[in-house]
């Protein structure tokens, strides 16, 4: 037979007296506050969010790693019908090229850094999709590419955000 038990009631503490004044009491409620965890991940959370587009270039690539993972779990074989993506940058630099020539030799390595930058990312979905993302060689190379992708993106948006402050 189980045998149910009351919750307690909050123990109430009484104070003396103070000179002239009302008694003091002080209930202590039984429930206990958040954990120190549960505290830590909700501040996390909330510097996330408020954080959110500082951080886009690293979800987007904890998505396609969780994806790659997921295609590669179940046909391993689709990395063939993706190789050919990774031609699809080295294409549209040459495209944007010869219909907008560079007026100078930074734009023109500016835009070949990009296109390069942009074929490595394009060329680790189908590395990961045939020798799965958590393949050590294939773990670092999607760190390194989400590190330099997070880097750019940041130093490009701090420099956007100074333009834009000193023509107004």
């Amino acid at each position: 037979m189980s045998r149910r038990t009351r919750p307690l009631a909050a123990p109430t503490v009484r104070i003396p007296r103070q000179r002239g004044g009302q008694p003091v009491i002080v209930v202590l409620s039984p429930e206990e506050g958040p954990t120190l965890t549960a505290r830590a991940v909700a501040a996390s959370g909330r510097w996330l969010w408020k954080h959110r587009r500082s951080w886009a270039p690293t979800g987007l690539a904890v998505l396609l790693l969780i994806v790659t993972g997921l295609v590669h779990l179940i046909e391993p074989r689709t990395a063939w019908f993706l190789a050919p993506i990774v031609l699809a940058p080295a294409g549209v630099w040459a495209w944007i090229t010869r219909r907008r020539p560079a007026t100078s030799r930074t734009a023109t390595a500016w835009r070949a850094l990009l296109a390069a930058a942009v074929t490595g990312a394009v060329g680790w979905v189908p590395l990961a999709v045939w020798f799965s993302p958590a393949a050590p060689a294939v773990t670092v190379s999607w760190a390194l590419l989400t590190l330099a992708a997070q880097v750019a993106w940041l130093i490009t948006r701090r420099l956007t955000t100074t333009a834009t402050k000193e023509t107004s």
